[in-house]
């Protein structure tokens, strides 16, 4: 039966309409949309009629489905339009209104073949209008062709690129929406489509541009290795800090492996282009995982606690939960971009597998090495606590009225350090020693062969424990020292007279002072001169020696290197034997950068007894010092506490070197917390414990403007009052310059009094806060502006 036949069965008394629509479907510009096209369509829904629930109105709209048809209308305009003339020339033949609109919906279906599930005239429309899909492979390609030859006017690049995007649209989805077609057209449709996109393929993409959904797979890749790194690191972190020695479980190995397993399981899945699932399922559910891990740990994320640190486990299972969701998104990408028409056309293999690899490890690296630093930073921010108690009783406040006692230019901005003697002050060529009370110089030492010692900075002028004996780096200028002659490198002079007790020359740096002898750290020897006494003697230890104290009867040193942790060790003054050493049970990775020096704090002994307190610094919890105190009697760790935190030392600009002082009742400790940029303010924190227990005693947080940040400030540019108070140089809002007391009072600005006498104010007025060092003599502390140095009634 032929076409005309079919109409007027139909619609016997529309025969011009029929005429009309054969018309339609025999323009010139109709190379596919064609009467065979119609033709094969009504013999499909003849052979699905018995699943419709009204056939007829299903064949009457594939009649009209195609009646406007041009190529070059927008997406959708042709079904529409077509839809407009049936409802417009059926309803004046008289077929009833709901006849009409179901006409209506049913060629607007034809646009995007989405009909319902319940939907049983619109399924069978839709497979008709679809069918060809299912054909012959010969008559598919007399389709395609038809299709190419409709639209002409289009560049094959971009027509290749539009009819990819179409093709892999249907392929998202079940081609055929009845039963029938699906069980018996979905397989053959599938193949057809598949040969054809291939044959676009080359057309579509740009060149080698299938490699940028490969970058995007190695990224994806690289990230979920890393995820798996940084889960490792949080599941073997404490998940409470301080930890306990049974708290930290070590690294588990199996979840890189895991990890690892999972990146080259989705490689494989790649490269199986014929099922986009596998890859697509684990992006959804990586994704997925992502965001509920990350929900998890924001509601176990541990609130801020005084006197605790949060633990390195959140912060990284937090990162790791962040990689797997970003790593869903780029799979995600990956794969849209491998359909995407411009990125069809694949590379060779081995080249795929190969870029892969390379940004697979490449984002596993960057995203581990830019992790760690991450957690660390957001650790310093979140673990600085404060707190404040009251003044210990039976402590007498010294009283300042905060007028300059006196106030002398200087011709170096070198160290300066409190003595019996007066203030000593190191210089180029020496050092000079001024009296505290009147500023007058009272001796110096000097020697024409030094060069620079002021560049030594603190650590080039010690003082012992009773402030009667200095030592002083006196470097010499090899250009000026006889040919054979090792000239001395320290002087060890007496405080009070300036006499030269003795000159030592050696390589190492020394670590403490007394009237009987020198203590030297050579690498990995401590090596003890003479100085009154004869006595002189040489130990080799495992690790290098970092710190010391002389005591009356023993050097207590302390030497560390990586692995092996920090050991305190008690040093007969006679021989050097060992009597005892303590491990102080902190384990840290030592960097490359950084030297032990500044891993291990300050060394100092608590006067009047025999306990030593000392401090130091690991990685855990964003950066921590650990300040420990030790019976020597024993070798016995009294108690040990950690200062959450702290940054690396020598690392940036904000990080210092702390400052570790005692009296009888207090063990002062001046440290920075956090990690700041360039230019903004930074705190820092001053505290004190007692020497006994480590009970805190005052706890106090004080801003530092960023012209005072340097690594040095903590250790010279605060002094210790002997009723334990610590007193340094701060500028104040007004842009002056005063004195400040830290104490259990509080933190307290002392500004400076003008005098009497016009010369007097005129010295108030010239003090600055340019680079301030402070040192106590006699009581009274003296202050460096880097200009010159004054004293306080």
């Amino acid at each position: 039966m032929d076409l005309r036949d079919q109409w007027n069965r139909l619609l016997p008394h529309a025969q011009p309409l029929g005429d009309d629509l054969l018309a339609r479907y025999a323009e010139q510009h109709r190379h596919y949309h064609d009467q065979r096209h119609l033709t094969e369509m009504l013999e499909t829904i003849d052979e699905l009629a018995g699943q419709a629930d009204d056939a007829d109105a299903v064949r009457l709209a594939a009649w009209f489905h195609d009646a406007i048809y041009d190529p070059q209308a927008e997406p959708g305009e042709n079904e529409e339009v077509s839809a407009q003339l049936a409802e417009l020339e059926l309803s004046a033949y008289g077929v009833e209104a709901a006849r009409v609109a179901e006409i209506g919906r049913l060629i607007r279906l034809t646009a995007k073949h989405d009909c319902a599930p319940d939907d049983a005239n619109g399924a069978v429309l839709c497979d008709a209008d679809l069918r060809v899909l299912s054909l012959s492979a010969a008559r598919y390609d007399e389709y395609a062709a038809g299709i190419r030859a409709e639209y002409e006017h289009i560049a094959d690049r971009d027509f290749a690129r539009g009819r990819m995007t179409f093709l892999q649209g249907l392929a998202e989805t079940s081609l055929y929406a009845t039963d029938y077609g699906h069980e018996h057209w979905e397989a053959a449709a599938r193949e057809n489509i598949q040969r054809e996109l291939q044959q676009w393929g080359p057309k579509a993409a740009r060149p080698i541009a299938g490699l940028i959904p490969m970058i995007y797979l190695g990224a994806a890749l690289g990230v979920i290795i890393a995820a798996s790194v940084l889960l490792g690191r949080g599941l073997g972190a404490a998940a409470r800090w301080p930890a306990g020695p049974g708290d930290v479980n070590g690294f588990p190995v199996w979840a890189p492996i895991a990890g690892t397993a999972v990146a080259a399981g989705l490689t494989c899945a790649w490269f199986r282009r014929g099922q986009p699932r596998l890859v697509t399922i684990p992006a959804m559910v990586l994704a997925a995982v992502g965001v509920v891990a990350i929900g998890i740990c924001w509601w176990q994320w541990p609130s801020a606690q005084p006197g605790a640190a949060m633990s390195e486990r959140w912060p990284y299972l937090m990162l790791a939960s962040v990689a797997l969701l970003i790593a869903g998104a780029l799979l995600a990408l990956a794969r849209r971009l491998r359909l995407a028409p411009p990125y069809a056309l694949s590379p060779p293999r081995g080249l795929s597998l190969g870029v892969t690899v390379v940004c697979a490890s490449l984002l596993a690296w960057i995203v581990v090495s830019a992790g760690e630093p991450f957690v660390q930073a957001r650790l310093e921010t979140a673990n600085t606590v404060s707190t404040t108690t009251t003044v210990p009783p039976g402590v007498q406040p010294v009283q300042l009225d905060g007028g300059v006692a006196w106030s002398r230019e200087v011709p170096a901005t070198g160290a300066i350090a409190g003595t019996v003697g007066g203030v000593a002050e190191l210089r180029t060529d020496g050092v000079v020693m001024s009296d505290a009370t009147t500023g007058q110089i009272r001796w110096r030492y000097a020697r024409a062969d030094v060069d620079d010692a002021a560049s030594s900075g603190s650590e080039g002028l010690l003082v012992s424990s009773d402030g009667r004996t200095i030592a002083t780096h006196l470097p010499y200028d090899a250009g000026r020292a006889p040919r054979g002659i090792d000239l001395p490198t320290y002087a060890v002079l007496d405080a009070e007279t300036g006499k030269v007790l003795a000159e030592v020359h050696t390589d190492g740096t020394a670590l403490a002072v007394d009237a009987n002898r020198l203590l030297v750290a050579e690498g990995e020897k401590v090596v003890a001169h003479g100085v009154s006494s004869p006595t002189h003697w040489q130990t080799q230890l495992k690790c290098t020696v970092t710190q010391g104290v002389l005591l009356a009867d023993q050097a207590v040193v302390v030497d560390a290197c990586g692995g092996n942790g920090a050991v305190v060790r008690g040093l007969d003054l006679m021989d050097g034997k060992q009597r005892w050493e303590a491990n102080l049970g902190i384990r840290f990775e030592m960097e490359a950068e950084l030297d032990p020096a500044k891993w291990i704090g300050e060394l100092v002994a608590v006067p009047d007894t025999r306990e030593v307190s000392g401090l130091v610094w690991t990685g855990a919890a964003g950066g921590t010092l650990h300040q420990w105190s030790l019976d020597v009697n024993e070798g016995r760790l009294l108690w040990s506490t950690p200062v959450p935190g702290t940054p690396r030392p020598r690392l940036g600009r904000s990080s210092c070197d702390a400052q570790l002082a005692a009296t009888h009742s207090s063990i002062i400790l001046v440290t920075c917390r956090g990690n700041t940029e360039a230019g903004e303010p930074q705190t820092y924190d001053v505290s004190a414990l007692s020497p006994a227990d480590g009970t805190p005693q005052w706890h106090h947080l004080l801003p530092i403007p960023p012209k005072l940040q340097h690594a040095e400030f903590p250790r010279d540019g605060f002094g210790l009052l002997p009723d334990g108070r610590v007193v340094t140089l701060m500028p104040q809002a007004d842009g002056s310059c005063s004195p400040v007391m830290i104490g259990a009072t509080g933190v307290q600005p002392r500004p400076l009094v003008a005098g009497p006498t016009t010369a007097s104010a005129a010295e108030t007025k010239k003090v600055t806060c340019n680079r301030p060092a402070v040192a106590v003599a006699s009581g009274r502390p003296i202050f460096s502006d880097g200009t010159r140095l004054f004293a306080l009634n």
